[in-house]
C-alpha cells in the first residue's frame, strides 16, 4: 500500500507457507497483523508498519516478506560478531 509523504511505504508478502501459526501477531510492535474472528485468515495493516521486520526474521514457515518500496530509505545491516 502506497502512503502520503514522509510514511515509509511497504508492500508486505504472505505466501502460501504460512500456517497461521499467529507469531508475527504476537510479536508485531506495530500490530500490522491481526487474526480474523474464524482465526482462518490473517489480516494486514501495512500503514502501521514500522519496517523493523521482526515478522520476517521471525517467521518459522519464512512466510513473511517486507518489501520497502520507498526510494528514499537506506537501511545499513550490521552483521553479529561471533
Amino acid at each position: 500500500m502506497l502512503m502520503e509523504a514522509n510514511i515509509v511505504k511497504v508492500k508486505i508478502i504472505v505466501s502460501t507457507s504460512c500456517n497461521l501459526c499467529g507469531l508475527c501477531v504476537k510479536l508485531c510492535p506495530a500490530n500490522v497483523y491481526e487474526f480474523a474472528s474464524n482465526k482462518k485468515e490473517l489480516h494486514l495493516h501495512e500503514e502501521r508498519c514500522i519496517c523493523c521486520k521482526a515478522c520476517e526474521v521471525l517467521c518459522p514457515q519464512k512466510a513473511i516478506r517486507v518489501n520497502i518500496l520507498d526510494q528514499e530509505l537506506h537501511i545499513e545491516i550490521h552483521k553479529t560478531l561471533q
